[in-house]
């Protein structure tokens, strides 16, 4: 994929997939789309100008038929379509809500069953945005470690226990020596554990664990919540010791995260998990594609981390997919640093050196079950992820270090889940 350093121009190009039938006449359509989007609905109304056409109305940029026939024999019945538009990015400045409100919202008299692809930014949009405050080089230097996969643990149970109990599963995994454990998606603020008394108990328990092994582990917290809270969250957190802020960006709303991200009294990573995107990207008809959604909006707005699902998971997510999301978050998008993917989704030694395969070292590699649930316990599950974590970072094959005294652990993981 080639890199993406934004055009000298005001508008962006937006690219959709429409599907329709032989009868429909897709050019018409298409502006009618254009029209709808911006200065116009369905029907003629005073006022609109041609000057205001010109500014501000969206224009049809190219559409490709799929099949490209020829002939009228050639047409079937049900026809494919990508179309591209360009919007004016003085419609909607550089915001989210109402970037994604033109993009895929408004007049739905006038807007087609069309599914959001891609769309290519003017330099001068993405140099409102500051994009990720580490990026992928500063990920390494916070956690002062070398060049190679970091493992991540999400602790389970998902909720329904206290900051105590949380903190024993806490440290049992970080006695196995992983980099980062954090709430589960459904974890957030709640009466029964609160933020800043999870980022206590978690952080003395890292800390004890840190002075009888060395290693330190960081903590992810959820800070989940509306607007107002989140920043309140981020703050308390970050001064209570937390390592890194996790958000559910989709269902927080993705200027949230830019929020979060933009404010200088928060300097602690931000990790964003893809829950609940899958209402929005799994149609192939409508929607928005993950690659987009997940990996170049992510970035632009703010993550320094994202996760998304692994393809070797029981999640049927396309291979291609998986890629394409990853490219966008380490590709050349204007100026911005580069955000982590963070893969998850059936994470265990023998997954992990396919998705390393697919992505390379510098990968998060969130495991759940196969730390937890490892036939040894949590800390031998913990080992042999990060003995997977460093092989693999050396360019070692699991299969070469499995019957080595050592690596027990491994072996075990690696025979349980193939």
């Amino acid at each position: 994929m080639l890199p993406e350093e934004g055009f000298e121009s005001d508008y962006i190009i937006t690219t959709y997939f429409y599907r329709s039938n032989s009868q429909t006449d897709v050019y018409e359509k298409a502006k009618s789309f254009a029209v709808g989007q911006t200065i116009g609905t369905w029907v003629p109304v005073p006022g609109i100008t041609n000057e205001m056409k010109k500014k501000y109305g969206g224009k049809v940029v190219s559409i490709y038929d799929i099949p490209p026939a020829e002939l009228t024999t050639d047409v079937p019945e049900n026809t494919a379509h990508i179309i591209q538009i360009a919007f004016p990015d003085e419609n909607f400045s550089p915001q989210f809500p109402m970037l994604l409100t033109t993009l895929l919202g408004n007049d739905v008299s006038t807007s087609a069953q069309v599914k959001l692809i891609d769309v290519k930014f003017s330099k001068k949009f993405l140099s409102a945005f500051q994009g990720p405050r580490f990026g992928i080089d500063g990920i390494y230097k916070y956690f002062a470690i070398e060049r190679r996969p970091i493992i991540l643990n999400m602790i389970k149970p998902c909720l329904g226990y206290s900051p105590e109990e949380g903190a024993k599963i806490f440290r049992d995994v970080a006695m196995g020596g992983v980099d980062i454990i954090k709430d589960d998606e459904l974890l957030a603020d709640t009466g029964y554990s609160s933020i800043v008394e999870r980022v206590k108990k978690y952080t003395k328990a890292a800390k004890e664990v840190q002075s009888e092994t060395g290693h330190l582990t960081r903590y992810c917290v959820n800070i989940t919540d509306r607007m107002d809270k989140m920043v309140e969250h981020a703050r308390r957190a970050a001064d209570a010791g937390a390592g890194l802020l996790m958000i559910n960006f989709i269902a927080a709303g993705i200027s949230a995260l830019q929020a979060i991200s933009e404010d200088k009294t928060i300097n602690i990573p931000i990790l964003v998990h893809y829950a609940s995107a899958g209402s929005m990207t799994e149609s192939p008809f409508t929607g928005i594609s993950t690659p987009l959604l997940l990996g170049k909006l992510s970035r632009i707005a703010g993550a320094d981390m994202c996760l998304f699902s692994s393809p070797y998971s029981t999640y049927p997510f396309l291979k291609t997919r998986y890629k394409q999301i990853a490219d966008n978050h380490r590709l050349q998008l204007g100026n911005f640093l580069q955000t982590m993917p963070v893969i998850g989704g059936g994470v265990h030694p023998n997954s992990a050196e396919k998705i390393v395969h697919d992505l390379g070292r510098e990968v998060v590699l969130a495991s759940g079950g196969a730390i937890l649930g490892h036939p040894s316990g949590p800390v031998e599950g913990a080992k042999s992820m990060m003995q997977a974590a460093v092989a693999l970072g050396k360019g070692i094959k699991l299969s070469d270090l499995a019957d080595k005294k050592g690596y027990e652990s491994l072996k075990i993981s690696m025979e349980k889940w193939k």
